[in-house]
């Protein structure tokens, strides 16, 4: 079974604006063209996959269904914007100095550590070596590299990153692979050093739940399902899964405009994609061009055979000895034959050319 690739994103100040602990989906903000870079990668083969630290719940500001509404809202707008799609949400509510006691502890979730890409390596079959995080702090880029992922930091001093969500002076500092100021800019990157994967990618991931919800609840008539998630101190922290929204696949959503960075992002996107079909053109042309040649070569000869022992038969051996070394019957069975020949081999190169050109 081939394994995925995916895109691991920060949540805070790297899909959305957050100067806080952010608990209110009234709140929630996208940052600009997060929308369409998220649905253009997506669209390139790779999941889209949050991971986030969320210390908010172990500080008493605010509990986990509150986290889970600001990533439906999130995934609300998402959807709206662009179409875009996020496959899973994972968040870790722990951290060592806890106010509430269920919550206290330094989880091998918590970034820096890499528990949560672990957990999403397993539930989606993602090859990490192919694997991407987008974050905005140290913390972000150390668990990722420690994944084997390439990384990308985004530092735009036009965000406020605030204090919660500001590096600690223990975390460990691992230099990125890139750095960018936007997400768009980070997208960018990523088409550009996989282009020469990005035709055999061209299938869009399917929607699916990251793990089987504990529980259902549904949130209205005709409002699909979501999950309710309930983390005791000692389990793993949960992973929010997303309702299927066929929906979110169909393109951008009515009334909703993109920045500019989105277009620039979209045309980035086309213009690799026109390179290598470009590229692609032009051997295939080099190869069936040589290949048409040779056997329509063969098929002159194969009428000039025809050709020639349908004369011999009609004009030739009527005037010459019995003796001669074939007779006529034989010359037109050599000529019938030829024929057949010639005809199987042209019927051949039109099917090989038809098959071409379904391709």
């Amino acid at each position: 079974m081939m394994r995925e690739r995916a895109v691991f994103l920060d949540r805070d100040n790297t899909i959305i604006a957050n100067d806080g602990y952010l608990g209110d989906p009234t709140q929630v903000k996208l940052l600009p063209g997060a929308g369409v870079t998220l649905a253009s990668l997506r669209r390139i083969g790779y999941r889209i996959i949050v991971v986030s630290n969320q210390s908010g719940v172990a500080r008493g500001l605010f509990g986990v269904a509150d986290v889970e509404a600001v990533n439906e809202e999130m995934g609300r707008q998402l959807r709206q914007q662009a179409g875009a799609h996020i496959d899973a949400n994972y968040f870790c509510p722990f951290h060592p100095e806890a106010v509430v006691p269920s919550y206290r502890g330094d989880h091998e979730w918590r970034k820096p550590r890499p528990g949560m890409l672990k957990q999403a390596a397993a539930d989606f079959n993602l090859d990490l070596s192919q694997c991407w995080l987008i974050g905005d702090q140290p913390r972000d880029i150390a668990a990722g590299a420690a994944m084997g992922c390439r990384t990308i930091l985004l530092r735009d001093l036009s965000v406020n990153s605030g204090t919660a969500s500001s590096a600690s002076p223990d975390e460990p500092v691992i230099q990125p692979n890139f750095v960018v100021k936007s997400l768009a800019d980070a997208a960018r990157i990523i088409v550009r050093e996989g282009s020469h994967v990005i035709r055999e990618s061209m299938t869009v991931p399917a929607v699916k739940n990251a793990v089987e919800p504990a529980a259902s609840t549904v949130a209205g008539a005709g409002e699909p399902a979501m999950s309710e998630v309930v983390v005791p101190a000692s389990s793993p922290p949960p992973v929010q899964a997303l309702p299927r929204d066929d929906a979110s696949m169909s393109g951008s959503g009515p009334g909703s405009t993109a920045p500019t960075t989105s277009h620039l992002l979209l045309e980035e996107i086309a213009r690799h994609f026109r390179q290598l079909q470009r590229r692609t053109q032009g051997t295939d042309f080099s190869f069936w061009s040589l290949l048409a040649m040779i056997l329509q070569i063969i098929v002159v000869l194969f009428l000039a055979m025809a050709l020639w022992n349908g004369l011999a038969a009609g004009t030739y051996l009527q005037t010459t000895d019995k003796s001669w070394w074939f007779d006529r019957t034989s010359a037109e069975l050599g000529a019938l034959e030829w024929l057949l020949a010639a005809l199987v081999v042209q019927v051949a190169v039109l099917g090989m050319y038809l098959l071409h050109r379904h391709e």
